[in-house]
């Protein structure tokens, strides 16, 4: 009985401790990529679920007054598990190769992928030959490839169709 009380008692004290410590997202992954100097930069919030949210970091002088353009998409749902699948396989990320690769200070840019508290090396920097960070770089190659495809659809369809 006293352990009955002491684990009810723990819990409630464990409660707001928990609480208050981050949450791991193991149902998120977040492509990343810095943008530079010059160019805009972006992220790519990718769900299990299959969804993504494609959201634009404005770059140069007008960057804090101007509002990051956010789309919404349904994605391949092979491409969201297989994306999910890799990351599993390659954790943890922190001990994935780093190849180095020269790159401007002023245009480089940097492309992480986020998952389970853990961040990949810049994946501009290519795959060191492993076979993780190759597959990793492949899905998220693709993944941006599906949404600029889709934005220029999009761009493009007001114009073809005689609408501004």
């Amino acid at each position: 009985m006293r352990y009955i009380a002491f684990v009810i008692v723990m819990a409630g004290v464990m409660s707001p401790i928990a609480q208050s410590l981050p949450t791991v997202q193991f149902n998120l992954a977040t492509i990343v990529n810095s943008g530079s100097t010059n160019t805009a930069g972006f992220r790519i919030d990718v769900r299990r679920s299959g969804t993504a949210e494609y959201t634009s970091v404005p770059r140069g002088a007008n960057a804090a007054r101007e509002e990051p353009e956010k789309s919404d998409r349904e994605i391949p749902k092979d491409l969201a598990s297989r994306l999910f699948a890799d990351l599993e396989a390659a954790k943890p990320l922190g001990r994935l190769p780093a190849p180095h690769r020269m790159k401007s200070k002023s245009f480089g840019s940097r492309l992480t992928i986020e998952f389970a508290g853990e961040t990949t090396p810049d994946l501009n920097s290519g795959d060191g030959g492993d076979e993780h960070l190759r597959a990793i770089i492949r899905d998220v190659n693709e993944m941006i490839a599906y949404f600029r495809s889709n934005q220029e659809r999009s761009s493009r369809a007001p114009q073809e169709s005689g609408h501004l």
